[in-house]
Parts: structure tokens; sequence; C-alpha cells
């Protein structure tokens, strides 16, 4: 079996900044609920102090690069990624790996970013909208690691210790588990020679299982609202499934855009709100359509109504041809506008990459996208928006939160 890290490079010869991203390849759903949130407490210290840098050299370093330099987390993989001028690579690149292999986890220093954790939790907390979009996926996917929020459970967070960030990194963190994606005017070999440094540590990696479906709307009251915040999911598709570019034009002409289905019903027609749409959330074992939509809590009635009716013709197969062509042509200026830039091909690398184990390459994926017919998204529409199956999520007063019959109530 092939181990080491996966290298993908675009050599842009011309380019005047550079990208570079390492992701390694485990995120919340794969930790345990006795170490919950513990990938999201490392992140905060992976750029805190690593290699031979203290913290302050650390952020002059930042600065001084002139570019951006992250570290984010998801339910699926850690990344630390820079993007920078092109003469500025060579630090860029030690940086990014060094705080991805070589941080100094120190007592003192994780108390300082739990209390920066704690903080995030109170922010979504207030966050009617968070609340929603963390309950829905409660809702649908129960107790399955893919439903826990990337931040983990706040007593579990409040209770980790260095000892256990270093022992967790030591096995999680290795080279093996490496994606190293770098584009603009960069030498792969020269990139290849630093990778071979790296401490080799062979990984098993943490297989996830697809969760069960659960219908039903999970109901959070909230005194002092004015406003209902709801989020709705349906059963989709894993990310590497092959009619994900079927389902993006699904979510494209029901709730992705100013012409889409929703928004010119609720919106346009009835003025019932002023946010509504859709989006797709997919992983590599499973995946939702989301619906989102907040409006006055005196007309909820009139907006459940409206929403229930665009489903029930999108189920029956009302999606005109046109509405698939427009819905095309709009992805497919998304893919040129995202495929600009090193950093968004870094990033579009990687998405791609981790999501279908292949390089990005913009034409392939339009050509892809010219195939999915309107054929093919009735079909789909007709598999995946079934009203019997909706699940999700409302946060709101009181008085907003009576749901329509054709949704199963739930307590929050």
């Amino acid at each position: 079996m092939e181990t080491g890290p996966t290298v993908l490079v675009q050599a842009v010869p011309h380019a005047q900044t550079v990208a570079v991203g390492a992701w390694v390849r485990t995120g919340s759903a794969h930790e345990t609920g006795e170490v919950a949130g513990i990938t999201h407490l490392l992140e905060h210290l992976l750029l805190r102090r690593c290699g031979d840098r203290t913290p302050e050299a650390i952020s002059e370093l930042i600065d001084s690069l002139g570019g951006d330099v992250d570290a984010f987390t998801t339910r699926e993989a850690c990344a630390v990624t820079a993007h920078v001028p092109a003469e500025r690579f060579d630090e860029a690149l030690e940086l990014v790996l060094d705080a991805m292999f070589r941080p100094a986890l120190r007592a003192d220093e994780l108390e300082l970013e739990r209390r920066v954790v704690a903080a995030e939790f109170d922010l979504i907390q207030d966050s009617p909208i968070e609340v929603a979009a963390e309950q829905a996926l409660a809702a649908c996917w129960g107790a399955h690691p893919l439903a826990r929020p990337v931040l983990g459970r706040r007593e579990v967070v409040e209770r980790l210790g260095a000892a256990d960030l270093v022992r967790f990194h030591r096995e999680r963190f290795t080279a093996d588990n490496l994606l190293l994606v770098a584009v603009g005017p960069v030498d792969e070999g020269r990139i290849r020679e630093r990778l071979a440094c790296l401490p080799s540590r062979a990984a098993k990696p943490v297989a996830l299982t697809p969760p069960t479906w659960k219908s039903g709307v999970l109901v959070a009251e909230r005194d002092g609202l004015e406003q209902l915040y709801a989020d709705l999911v349906l059963p989709a598709l894993p990310s590497g499934h092959p009619e994900v570019l079927t389902l993006a034009v699904l979510h494209q002409l029901l709730g992705g855009g100013a012409a889409s289905k929703l928004f010119r019903e609720l919106r346009d027609r009835l003025g019932l709100v002023y946010d509504v749409g859709s989006s797709v959330y997919t992983t590599g074992v499973t995946g939702v359509l989301e619906i989102t939509f907040s409006a006055p809590a005196r007309q909820a009635e009139a907006c459940w109504e409206a929403v229930l009716r665009v489903l029930e013709l999108v189920v029956a197969g009302e999606i005109a041809d046109d509405e698939v062509m427009l819905a095309r042509r709009a992805l497919a200026a998304g893919i040129v506008l995202g495929s600009e830039g090193t950093d968004a091909l870094m990033e579009a690398h990687a998405g791609e990459f981790l999501a279908r184990g292949r390089r990005f390459d913009a034409a392939s994926v339009r050509r892809e996208l010219d195939l999915v017919s309107p054929e093919r998204v009735r079909a789909l529409a007709a598999q995946v928006v079934r009203l019997d199956a909706i699940a999700g999520a409302v946060c709101g007063p009181p008085a907003g939160l009576r749901l329509p019959g054709a949704l199963a109530r739930r307590v929050a």
C-alpha cells in the first residue's frame, strides 16, 4: 500500500502570488465523544507557537508576508493555508509545515486558547441562525459524529489537557494523512524534498459510516426574538457520488440565486422574507440539501405554506428546461470565478481531491456540468425532495413556532 503525503502542484510560472496549503485528513467527525472538540482546539494552537518560533515571531512573520495565513477545521479535515507574494514562498511553506507538524503545545497557552474557544461557543449560542444550523444536523443524523458541531462539546473542551492534545497530534497529524497543495511559480521537486524531512508515522485512517436518517423538526424557543429562523434538510448525496453535479443544479434552481424558485416565490412574489435560499453540504459518506429562511413571526404560517408549495412542485417534476439551463450557466460562471487566482485554485484542487480523489480541472467539470439534463434533475428531485423525510430545526419566539401539520415536531 502506498504511503506518504499526497502532493498536488499546479505551476503558474508568471503569477505574482503563490498559495500553499496543508490538509490533514482528520476532522471533528473522526473524534470519539470523549475528545469531542479536540481537533478544533488543537487548530487554535497550530499557529500560536511552532518550530522554533515564539507567538510574537509568528505574528510578525504573518504580517510581514503581507498576504493571508489561516488555519481551520472541518468535520473531515484540519488545514493551514497561506497566500503570499511569490518571492516569500519558502517562508510560507516552512510556516505551514511547522504549524502542522511541529506545534509547541504548552499548558499555559492552551488555557488562553480555551478561553477563545469558549467565546466561540457563546457566539454561536447567541446566534439563532447558528443554533438552527447546528440543530438541523442533529435532527437528521442524531448522535452520529457528523452531526456534532466542529467545536465539539463545551464540557469536553473545558477538561482537555496539553497531554491529550500532544497524544492526539502524534496519532493523527502524520505525513501519511497529509494533502499538500501548491499553486504558483513553484518547484515541485523542492517541495517534495522538504516533505521528505517529515516524520513518517503510519496512521490508519478513521473510517466513517453513513448515519441513519431521521425525519422531524427540532424546535428551540427564544424569547425576545422577532424573527423565526428555519433550517430544513433533506437526504442528499455523498461528495463522490456521480450525480453530485446534478444535485448542485437542483440546489441552484431551488434556492441558489435571485432567479431560484424559493427566492422568486417568497421574496419577489409574496414579499414574506428578506432571506431565503438553499445549499448543499456533502461529506464522504452522506450529504444534505439544505433550505433556510428567516421571517417575521407574524408571517411564519404563510412562509411555511409557500416553502412547502415550492417543494411539492419540485418533487412533482415542475422543473422547466430553461430553469435547468439557467442553473447550469450560473454554476459554470461560478467555476470560472472560483478558479481565478492562485488561492482559489489551491482551494479548488484541495476540495476536488478530498471529495472525489482527483485534481481540479475547470474544463472537465464544465463538460460534466453540460451533461446534466433536465431529465436527470427531475429524477434526482423525485429522489431527494421527499416531504416525508424533511428534518431540521427552527429557532424563534414561541408565537412563531407553530409548524405545519406536514412536518413532525420534536423538542430541541
